[in-house]
């Protein structure tokens, strides 16, 4: 049977490990029509995460340090198979793949494995300079930075851009065309914290990162790209909150995701939906 694998790209910190502990808890719940086919290996990092949110309180970032890849096996109504997986990846390997343009053996297998891509963006974290998008504008270079494009110098736009292109690069992607594969799905993470201004997902990204926007839209085919809003936990928790809502009600039912085309007001507690529009060809 065919495998349709899912590959998570994001930042540190931009709600990766929160997502997947919250996907986990929507999977399991009886009615999902997407079920897990094999109990993952980092099961015990899942339940952290989960009974953190149980608690009412936010999951140790350094949870997400513990494990290599994490790896989720599922299968669809229809009996499709395919993985989603979470490769972890700290900064320093990440200066290694913007230098060297190359990948470690691992990540280079999951990226030949994969013809999906999940990229989570936290758009109010990600540092951005006026300066550099007015000089694009006006046709003069901006200038050049010597430090590591992981580095708060590195304007995000660039950032975007230049980690996506690699990623084809070292994917063997034809870009001679509009993208066909991989199919792209960009999460807008922590979408509680972004001022929509009634605006749908693309709209957010195209105010705050214009130029990623733009490359994205101007390089993959209109059918294999969508741009979602996600919150994986509707609010903001701390380590030390204790937020009834988790508590009484249970972390599966908080969260909820804006579709491509919708607004903040059409929120969507399915946050399965994006992984659902990645595996519909």
């Amino acid at each position: 049977m065919s495998r349709k694998n899912i590959l998570v790209i994001g930042r540190a910190n931009s709600g990766k490990t929160h997502f997947a502990g919250q996907l986990y808890g929507r999977l399991k719940e009886p009615q999902s029509s997407l079920k897990i086919n094999e109990t993952p290996g980092n099961l015990e990092m899942l339940g952290e995460v989960f009974e953190a949110l149980s608690e009412g309180k936010a999951s140790d970032h350094t949870v997400a340090g513990t494990w290599d890849s994490l790896k989720l096996s599922l299968i669809d109504k229809n009996g499709k198979e395919f993985e989603i997986n979470w490769p972890e990846y700290a900064g320093e390997q990440w200066d290694a793949i913007f230098s060297t343009r190359s990948l470690d053996e691992k990540w280079k297998n999951q990226l030949d494995d994969s013809d999906k891509w999940l990229v989570i963006i936290r758009v109010e974290n990600e540092p951005t300079f006026p300066d550099f998008l007015e000089k694009l504008a006006n046709n003069e270079k901006p200038e050049k930075k010597h430090e590591s494009p992981n580095s708060p110098n590195w304007d995000a736009n660039a950032y975007w851009v230049e980690k996506l292109q690699i990623l084809l690069q070292l994917s063997k992607t034809q870009i001679a065309n509009k993208v066909q594969s991989p199919k792209v799905a960009v999460l807008l993470s922590c979408y509680d914290e972004v001022n929509t201004e009634n605006g749908t997902p693309y709209m957010i990204l195209e105010q705050r990162l214009p130029m990623l926007a733009s490359y994205l839209v101007a390089n993959w085919n209109k059918g294999k790209l969508s741009i979602w809003g996600l919150s994986s936990l509707g609010k903001e928790l701390t380590e030390a909150s204790k937020d009834d809502d988790f508590i009484d009600e249970g972390p599966e039912t908080q969260g909820w995701v804006i579709s491509p085309d919708e607004t903040i007001e059409q929120k969507n507690t399915d946050l399965t939906l994006p992984i659902k529009w990645l595996l519909n060809d």
